[in-house]
């Protein structure tokens, strides 16, 4: 399992990121429906031919996996469930490093912050025990920890709340649980899809971010607007190819990216996440959305379907597709 990533600065995630392939392929599985997991908050990944999917579902971190996408629901385990005083386990991400699987995720302690924890595991099997490490010293309330590798340098973006609006902050790492710092706001949610426009719940929101990455552009993918909202939706910062990742004015947002489709009935499509059909001939997002346009958090399932790339080297997400069968491109 990955044996060969073993350094620091050369060990990334293996996977939530596109493989540069545009060609058509073989999809998951040919018999995948939508939505195909009532969980929320998606997180894939491969590793040797498998998919690793994490997500929010219960008290708990767990893992599903399987050959394609269609058959992940069918195949959970549980990783690791906190003691009683950490609640609202959120947002688990999975990452390759240092020689180590971790597992970063949002937890908070009763009547407390949220916060971003770690556990690493016991052995190179991302399927394997793990050891909690603790918490995180980010400076302020956080949620939704990811990871991004840009000029040779591993980043933890994560999302700032209860300061006035949800926002993307990113700290450069000196190891898995050693944020180095600076850390600083790279999204601040200033635009009206951001902000709910159209619904009475105009709290700024950008969260989740997610890296992608084709033809030599980096790519930050995160959602904007209450989650609770139909529309919720993913918006796109764009890496400029020069300067320091951590400065928002090296990077071009624009959105919304991927937004809900009432014809199709599908609302709030947002957290979104990569991976690639098992030939490699096709790029996929993994997203939850809902089923109803009433305000909500609840009833939040995962969808997964087909994207391609414009010619300029962007991502093109299309609409999200019905509930049900899932065709191939």
């Amino acid at each position: 399992m990955a044996t060969s990533m073993h350094r620091w600065a050369a060990c990334f995630a293996i996977g939530v990121f596109s493989l540069g392939v545009t060609a058509r392929g073989q999809g998951p599985t040919s018999d995948i429906k939508n939505p195909f997991l009532n969980a929320a908050d998606p997180f894939v990944t491969r590793v040797s031919g498998q998919y690793l999917l994490l997500a929010t579902h219960g008290n708990s971190i767990t893992i599903w996996s399987g050959a394609s996408l269609g058959s992940l629901s069918s195949n959970p385990k549980l990783m690791w469930k906190p003691s009683d005083d950490l609640v609202q386990i959120w947002s688990p991400t999975l990452w390759h490093m240092d020689g180590s699987w971790w597992i970063y995720f949002t937890a908070e302690h009763p009547g407390g912050k949220h916060a971003v924890y770690a556990l690493q595991s016991n052995t190179d099997d991302p399927l394997g025990a793990y050891t909690f490490r603790g918490q995180l010293s980010l400076g302020r309330p956080a949620i939704d920890p990811s990871v991004l590798r840009i000029n040779g340098k591993n980043y933890l973006m994560y999302v700032e709340v209860d300061g006035g609006a949800n926002s993307v902050w990113i700290t450069e790492l000196a190891g898995p649980t050693t944020p180095a710092g600076p850390n600083r706001k790279l999204i601040y949610p200033d635009q009206p899809w951001e902000r709910g426009d159209g619904t009475s719940h105009n709290y700024p929101v950008a969260e989740g971010p997610t890296a992608l990455y084709h033809a030599g552009k980096t790519f930050i993918v995160y959602s904007g607007s209450d989650t609770g909202t139909y529309v919720y939706c993913l918006g796109l910062l764009t890496y400029r190819g020069t300067g320091d990742p951590t400065q928002a004015q090296n990077w071009k947002k624009s959105g919304p990216v991927f937004s809900y489709r009432a014809a199709n009935g599908v609302y709030a499509p947002g957290r979104g996440t990569f991976t690639t059909s098992p030939d490699g001939g096709q790029d996929w997002i993994v997203y939850h959305a809902k089923a109803t346009n009433t305000y909500t958090y609840a009833d939040r399932s995962l969808r997964a379907q087909p994207f391609t790339w414009k010619p300029d080297g962007d991502p093109d997400f299309g609409v999200p597709v019905p509930v049900g069968a899932l065709p191939s491109k």
